[in-house]
């Protein structure tokens, strides 16, 4: 799903990547998801077409899956202070994004990790590295909005979709190919793509849902600049912009800059 890094290496990620492959395989199995064939779903959040196959419903009970897989593995963080704050900021972008009657779970995780995640079935994980530096609620509210933005705009089902067509093209693809070097090689084909720019497309998109339903909540989308700059700032190394799953922080910072402009809500 979504993946983030600061200069220093720091991710924000909506999932860990084990996490990630179980929901994969609950989702691949046949007694864990239904596939409606090929289907184009318009979306009125993300203005496009998107291609879905999984079946909702039984998406978010895998979601539910992962998540309790989570929150056994990972120590919650006990701040009442810290819980309050991160609902009330989590309350008002889900009601900015028309989805206060939805369900919603917001959890703290005690890990210095500068990390958020967000499944399809409206559980959220902030670590408690990424709520010390979150100096604004301005700037909480632009990670809430950026993951919320992944729930509406059905990134999990569009991804999974993808997934799920992609590997069955390559099993069939791989009765025809005798070489197992051929074969890795069409699996990274395949991988650097389709799978990774699909994702840095997504999250560009959830960026920009992301600022739309802060600014609508009552916070400053200004601010999300700031924010951005902070978890570039820590310095470090990160993987080449077209292996990556996330956008260039440059990029996605000048992004951010055009909109907020063109909006009206600027300058920045």
């Amino acid at each position: 799903m979504c993946e983030h890094h600061g200069a220093d290496g720091a991710k924000l990620v909506d999932v860990s990547k084990m996490d990630r492959r179980d929901l994969l395989r609950g989702l691949g199995a046949g007694s864990a998801v239904l596939l409606a064939g090929c289907a184009t779903y318009e979306n009125p959040v993300t203005g496009r077409g998107q291609f879905i196959i999984v079946d909702e419903a039984q998406l978010q009970q895998a979601s539910l899956s992962a998540w309790q897989q989570v929150r056994q593995q990972t120590p919650q963080w006990n701040n009442a202070a810290a819980q309050r704050r991160l609902e009330t900021v989590g309350r008002r972008i889900v009601q900015a994004a028309g989805r206060g009657n939805q369900s919603w779970e917001f959890v703290l995780f005690n890990s210095d990790q500068k990390n958020a995640f967000v499944l399809p079935g409206g559980q959220v994980g902030f670590y408690r590295g990424l709520y010390e530096i979150c100096e604004r609620d301005d700037w909480m509210a632009t990670v809430l909005g950026h993951e919320v933005g992944h729930v509406t705009g059905r990134h999990a089902a569009e991804r999974y979709s993808r997934e799920i067509a992609t590997q069955t093209a390559l099993q069939v693809a791989g009765t025809q190919i005798n070489s197992q070097v051929a074969m890795a090689a069409l699996g990274l084909g395949a991988q650097v793509g389709i799978s990774l720019p699909f994702s840095r497309e997504q999250e560009a998109e959830a960026d920009i849902i992301g600022i739309r339903y802060m600014q609508s909540a009552g916070y400053d989308p200004r601010q999300a600049i700031p924010f951005w700059q902070a978890m570039q700032s820590g310095g470090g190394s990160r993987p080449p912009a077209f292996l990556s799953t996330h956008p260039d922080p440059e990029g996605r910072i000048q992004r951010l800059r055009n909109f907020i402009n063109e909006q009206g809500w600027g300058p920045v």
